[in-house]
């Protein structure tokens, strides 16, 4: 049986890599000096990982240096950002939880929670907000 072309398990750090990328997407590509500055990291940990994601399968890279999510990066990339705003709108909205508060336990707990618990959740944000 023939693997695809993507090798290495999905990180916590891949994805947060791809999120950002899919934030950062417009039709020019997307340049390295950004995703440095999103996530508040150097150009040259920004270029390793590239190599990585490009590796497997998750984004390409121009000549000229910008990269851009393959459709397997922004398909990975959408379902983190889902989990990561479904989350962020329970913790808060739900919860109680104070924004930036909710924001930073989010963006942990979107790497770990399971398909299940994301769409029952969606699926009760989705009740609550039918009674507003």
């Amino acid at each position: 049986m023939k693997q695809n072309s993507h090798t290495g398990k999905i990180t916590p750090s891949k994805e947060d890599y791809l999120k950002v990328m899919l934030e950062l997407s417009n039709d020019e590509g997307i340049h390295s000096i950004d995703i440095a500055n999103a996530l508040g990291i150097s150009k040259a940990s920004v270029s390793c990982m590239m190599g990585v994601l490009k590796d497997e399968g998750y984004v390409t890279k121009e000549k000229y240096g910008t990269v851009t999510l393959t459709e397997n990066g922004r398909n990975i990339a959408v379902n983190v950002k889902r989990r990561y705003e479904l989350l962020k709108r329970f913790l808060n909205d739900v919860l109680g939880v104070e924004a930036a508060t909710a924001a930073g336990d989010a963006c942990r707990i979107e790497h770990l929670i399971s398909s299940e618990t994301t769409d029952k959740i969606d699926r009760q944000l989705e009740k609550l907000s039918e009674y507003k």
